[in-house]
């Protein structure tokens, strides 16, 4: 299944355009890539003279922000070149592929109480942060909003969990906590020895977190995923009505960052009541886009546990005092958290919701695109440009293009033309 996710980048375009014509959106293709050469303009094959010139928008919005993982592509002969040959710091860092007249480019996240931020803001970059995956869950789940359940209730807690790699490693001991407390029968859940992305058995992996290493043979206790990688752009409605509460396994959990994805969003799409397994102050982040959770009826007071080895604990204290329930307060308890869960679906699917996360995008990207015209050093380029032309193995190179070569790779008389443009205008 291939996610249209270019609707959404095609819909950042033409706010971005209404505030400045001269955009160039990038953003990687395939989606869910973080390989720089993956990194590519929403309209297709452009010139260099074209991507020069142009404000960079480029929307890192999708995976947490690794600020080690994204280097430049090395194979790039042009960047070869110029990351060899002394010319100042005039190197081609990180997410900026190509030298350009702005000198910065517009770095769009979905990442908030983040030092990756920072770093690329410390490196070339105006950050501008929206909630991307609220827009994506609008879309993704958007047939939820008229769906009708009817519970037929098998399991307490219904939780995924396909994959474990990277900043996932945390599920595993997530899963195995659920069997030490005897969770594990209350719960509609599967787990994957092997890793889908990874290739490899949890007992060969190199833990970057040791703690979440289990030390339970988990396969013995609960069901393989056969989830492909696209499930989370849909719902299963079966699931859903056989299951009272959904536990939220965010992509960050033993992190600082706040980073909500389609995940913790899905629940609400499906009128599900939820706990949810994030970074500390998730809820919070939910509660400030108008959503309300469920502290009334349960104790949340995991979510403001800094600890994550604590708040895992918390949760799965948690689980345990609702499978603990006498038969009258589960009833109650749970008729409450349906209400609210009920009002969070409305507000969910309202005009309210879509004009608040569009605003914030809107907003935020006119400031971002603002501060990169006002804070532009033409002259920085043309001079940078100047010295590199200074050098006999940057002109030949540039004065000799190979046969068929991509359109993207400058050339001599390209750069000629763009900084005579330069010179004259600025």
């Amino acid at each position: 299944m291939s996610i249209p996710l270019d609707r959404l980048y095609h819909y950042i375009e033409s706010i971005a355009k209404e505030i400045d014509k001269n955009i160039l959106i990038y953003r990687f293709w395939p989606h869910g890539s973080k390989k720089i050469e993956n990194l590519i303009p929403l309209e297709g094959q452009l010139s260099w003279a074209k991507t020069a010139t142009s404000l960079l928008v480029t929307c890192h919005d999708q995976e947490p922000l690794d600020y080690k993982l994204v280097e430049p592509d090395l194979n790039n002969q042009l960047t070869k070149i110029l990351n060899t040959v002394s010319l100042l710091d005039n190197k081609i860092n990180n997410l900026q592929k190509v030298s350009n007249k702005y000198q910065k480019i517009c770095l769009l996240h979905s990442e908030k109480r983040s030092d990756q931020v920072i770093k690329y803001q410390n490196n070339r970059c105006i950050p501008v942060y929206y909630w991307s995956h609220a827009l994506i869950a609008l879309d993704w789940f958007r047939y939820a909003q008229h769906v009708r359940q009817k519970k037929t209730i098998k399991k307490t807690f219904l939780i995924y969990s396909r994959a474990w790699s990277g900043t996932r490693e945390y599920r595993l001991r997530f899963a195995e906590l659920l069997v030490l407390a005897n969770l594990h029968n209350h719960c509609q859940t599967t787990v994957n020895p092997v890793d889908p992305e990874l290739g490899i058995h949890y007992e060969l992996h190199d833990f970057k977190n040791p703690v979440w290493k289990p030390q339970t043979v988990l396969e013995n206790f609960f069901p393989t995923s056969t989830a492909q990688s696209h499930y989370s752009a849909d719902f299963d409605l079966v699931d859903y009505e056989a299951t009272d509460i959904e536990v939220v396994l965010e992509t960050l959990f033993d992190d600082s960052r706040l980073h909500l994805t389609e995940k913790s969003l899905r629940p609400i799409a499906c009128g599900q009541p939820f706990i949810l397994a994030g970074t500390q102050g998730s809820l919070e982040y939910l509660r400030s886009y108008g959503f309300k959770t469920f502290a009334d009826i349960w104790d949340e007071s995991y979510d403001e546990c800094v600890d994550p080895e604590e708040r895992m604990t918390a949760i799965t204290d948690l689980m345990t005092q609702i499978v603990g329930w006498p038969a009258d307060v589960r009833k109650s308890k749970l008729k409450q958290a349906q209400t609210i869960a009920d009002y969070n679906r409305q507000h969910f699917f309202s005009q309210d919701f879509f004009d608040l996360i569009a605003q914030e995008l809107t907003d935020n990207l006119a400031l971002g695109i603002n501060k990169m015209n006002s804070t532009a050093n033409f002259q920085a380029f043309v001079e940078q440009w100047e010295q590199r032309l200074a050098v006999k193995e940057v002109v030949d190179h540039l004065a000799n293009p190979t046969p068929g070569q991509h359109p993207g790779f400058a050339t001599l008389d390209q750069v000629t033309a763009v900084l005579e443009t330069l010179k004259n205008h600025y």
